[in-house]
């Protein structure tokens, strides 16, 4: 299973996270118009460091990017909080895309999406992101 399902499914099993945004983290995008609080996990960039042992095992070094979305600060922080507490040094055993670490790479960065139709449903959002470490087996 490649990094994002992982991770995907390793914060959805966590009891502190699953508390606050249930079963709603979506890999690069949410669906339109999906309620708040929701979680999208990216992979915008990534190194490939060559490979090992005839081509059977590649290494990468990814950019995740983690991408929260509450109705309050407080909320996107405690949320925010839990996921890095649950993503800080996770590696995982799977058979073809084992990751080896995912740590911190940046601070927060944080957006107030206010609504265009004058309403007060606004939105905290929040950005951090992490460097993923893993392999791809070849069978």
């Amino acid at each position: 299973m490649r990094p994002v399902p992982q991770i995907i499914a390793m914060l959805r099993a966590d009891t502190a996270v699953a508390a606050i945004v249930g079963s709603s983290i979506f890999a690069d995008y949410p669906p339109q118009d999906h309620p708040y609080p929701l979680v999208v996990l990216t992979i915008p960039s990534g190194v490939a460091f060559g490979t090992v042992d005839n081509s059977s095992v590649r290494a990468y070094s990814s950019r995740l990017t983690v991408d929260v979305a509450c109705d309050s600060r407080a909320l996107t922080e405690q949320l925010m909080e839990a996921i890095e507490d649950t993503l800080d040094g996770f590696s995982s055993a799977d058979s073809t895309h084992p990751i080896q670490g995912v740590t911190v790479n940046e601070a927060f960065t944080w957006e107030l999406l206010t609504p265009k139709d004058g309403s007060d449903e606004r939105a905290f959002v929040c950005s951090q992101d992490y460097l993923i470490d893993y392999k791809r087996i070849s069978a």
